[in-house]
């Protein structure tokens, strides 16, 4: 009779004990977040030197996510690589911040690689040197970037790119959208 009660006894000691090291507690610690904005972006992309609005636009909308997107309308003659020396500039308007920008491929948005061979887009410094290219084309992974290159205070820098459409395009193909990229201007300081 001992034998079974100390047996029972430390059966029930090691049953408290598991359903006590198998119990778990939960806290809840409650947090407010108060989101506000102190207006536009300290980093912006503006018309470069070339936009002529025939060969190379460069516009901006709100989409339907609420985010500010810079629309670049790139036109390559067919068989020919076709270069511009600044689509966009990058600027910072902050007076004391500087920022590091990027180029970074996030995929295409529509279209396909069947006439466009690549798209290749550097970052010009503000002492000249070209960073890059960023070579996309239908092999690139997304997440391929180039850069930082520093922004100093109140400074820009220019984005160059080449594009080169198949020659064997078709005429019926011509200033129509070929393909749509996503590519963006990745910010940090």
């Amino acid at each position: 009779m001992q034998l079974k009660r100390t047996t029972l006894t430390a059966l029930l000691i090691v049953l408290a004990t598991l359903s006590f090291a198998a119990a778990a507690i939960t806290l809840t610690n409650i947090t407010e977040w108060h989101v506000q904005t102190p207006g536009t972006p300290p980093v912006v992309k503006v018309k470069g030197a070339d936009v002529d609005s025939n060969l190379l636009s460069v516009s901006t909308n709100t989409a339907s996510d609420g985010t500010n997107r810079t629309v670049i309308t790139i036109k390559g003659y067919t068989g020919d690589p076709t270069k511009y020396d600044e689509v966009i500039k990058i600027c910072n308007k902050d007076a004391s911040r500087t920022f590091s920008v990027s180029l970074k491929y996030n995929g295409t948005l529509g279209g396909g690689w069947t006439y466009v061979k690549y798209l290749k887009l550097w970052l010009r410094t503000p002492s000249g040197q070209l960073i890059g290219p960023l070579t996309i084309n239908s092999g690139t992974s997304v997440g391929t970037s180039i850069g930082p290159v520093n922004v100093a205070p109140n400074s820009c820098v220019s984005v160059p790119a080449e594009v080169l459409v198949d020659a064997s395009t078709p005429s019926s193909q011509w200033n129509t959208d070929l393909i749509t990229i996503e590519v963006d201007v990745v910010s940090t300081g």
